[in-house]
């Protein structure tokens, strides 16, 4: 099984740095003409648990309209190829089922690398279309 590897913040746990990407998108969707908002934060109304064949995932966030779009955070840190293909084709079929769109939010840079560049090579080895790259 293969290990990607995105540099942590020292000061903070993988968590507290997807939290805040979270945070951070669930303020900007709105800006940006999105309505709906869902996040998985604590105080939010939670993104609905998508049900695969083999693993359910959350949404890290979800908006309504103008179309249904699905929202997964690759956050640094270790995550395996393996759970991000379980997530990223899960939320992508849902989002070809509601005629909506997936989209993805990743680091800027990761290790040094075009956080957009990485997340385009994910999405073709795991074969999901990405409708948007939100870089933070």
């Amino acid at each position: 099984m293969e290990m990607l590897e995105t540099p942590a913040a020292v000061e903070a746990p993988n968590d507290v740095q997807k939290e805040a990407f979270i945070r951070l998108m669930a303020e900007t969707l709105p800006l940006a003409g999105y309505s709906g908002v869902r996040a998985d934060l604590p105080g939010w109304d939670q993104p609905e648990v998508i049900h695969g064949a083999m693993r359910d995932h959350r949404p890290a966030l979800f908006c309504d309209a103008p179309k249904p779009v699905f929202l997964d955070v690759l956050s640094p840190g270790p995550v395996t190829l393996e759970d991000v293909a379980s997530r990223w084709q899960l939320f992508a079929s849902a989002a070809e089922l509601t005629g909506g769109e997936f989209h993805v939010v990743i680091p800027r840079w990761v290790a040094g690398r075009d956080g957009k560049q990485i997340a385009k090579q994910i999405a073709e080895l795991v074969g999901v279309r990405i409708g948007f790259i939100w870089t933070v």
